[in-house]
Formats: structure tokens, sequence, C-alpha cells
């Protein structure tokens, strides 16, 4: 996937000029750098939900995100929350927590659940919704070191030979999952 010559402002704040990015098919690719110079907008972007741009770009067609806050919907069960997505995904949604390590908690609601449980169950939703590019932004920042390895290690297994795109200030991390590292 490539973005050609892309240009992008806030008011008057360039955030883009003439930029151009190439995310290999298949690969993981880390977008780091400061805070506000770009990363989370250039996801938005390639999900098609900022439109308020130029490049030369050809939108993917089945695109999942891992927002940076899980986004769930409060009235559904972890287990409905993974399933709106996705009515008939090759993947057990009891294999599936048992990946984010939230077995025994399909029929918890949000409200029931820690920062970081949530951030699992919206891991699981983007793995469940079968996407051949995934954006991620931040996706494991709530949970503690130790979680965060063995979620990590089981996500980027999964996700092997899809497009990721992740969004990290994590420079050990993406050292060890990337295929790619754009500094923006």
């Amino acid at each position: 996937m490539k973005i050609l010559n892309l240009n992008k402002c806030f008011g008057n704040k360039i955030i883009f000029n003439n930029a151009s990015f190439e995310f290999e098919d298949g690969k993981i690719t880390y977008l780091m750098g400061e805070s506000g110079i770009g990363k989370t907008t250039l996801l938005r972007i390639i999900a098609g939900l900022d439109r308020n741009f130029s490049a030369e770009f050809s939108h993917p067609d089945k695109i999942a995100y891992v927002f940076q806050e899980p986004r769930l919907f409060p009235s559904l069960t972890v287990k409905d929350n993974i399933k709106i997505v996705n009515e008939n995904s090759k993947y057990d949604i009891d294999w599936l927590l048992n990946l984010v390590e939230l077995n025994g908690c399909e029929n918890l609601y949000p409200n029931e659940l820690s920062g970081g449980m949530n951030a699992r169950v919206s891991i699981a939703r983007a793995i469940y919704y079968d996407a051949d590019v995934v954006l991620m932004d931040e996706p494991f920042s709530s949970l503690n070191q130790e979680m965060k390895d063995r979620i990590a290690s089981k996500t980027f297994s999964v996700l092997s030979g899809k497009t990721v795109i992740v969004v990290s200030h994590d420079i050990a991390e993406a050292n060890l999952y990337s295929n790619k590292i754009i500094i923006l």
C-alpha cells in the first residue's frame, strides 16, 4: 500500500507536506515520533475516517482498527462486542478470548472490566474481523510489561501475513515486532 504526495493541514498547522509512505503487504510497520506529529492522523486517513487531505492513494478494502481507547459498546457483552464486526469470521471467539487471556469473561460488560481488559477485547475484535489491513494505535499501552509481551507476541503471530501498521512510542516493542519502522 502506497500513499504518495500526502498533504494534510489542521488550520494553519501543516501535518504532512507532500509526504509519501509505503507499507509492505503482509508486513508489520511501526509509526513512531513525538506526540502531535501526525501518527494517528495517518491511521485515520488510511482508515477513511479523515477525508480532508490530498494524496495519491488507493484505499484498502477491508480494514480493522484498534483505537487508542477501546470503543466498546457498553450494552454488549465481551462476546457480542467481538461478534458485532463479523458474523462469519474464521476465528472462534473462545479461542480468541484465550489468546488475549480473557477466557471466562465472555458474558461480562465493558464496565465490569479493567482498562487493560477492554484493550484486549478491542484487539480480539480486530483479529475477529479478519481484515487484510490492521491499524493499531498504541494497542498495548494500557498493559503491564509482562502482559504486553505475551499479548503482543500472540497478536502478531495470529496477524502474520496481514499488513499491520502500529503507532507506538515503545522503541523496544517496535524493534522486536516490526519489519519496518517509520519515524515521523
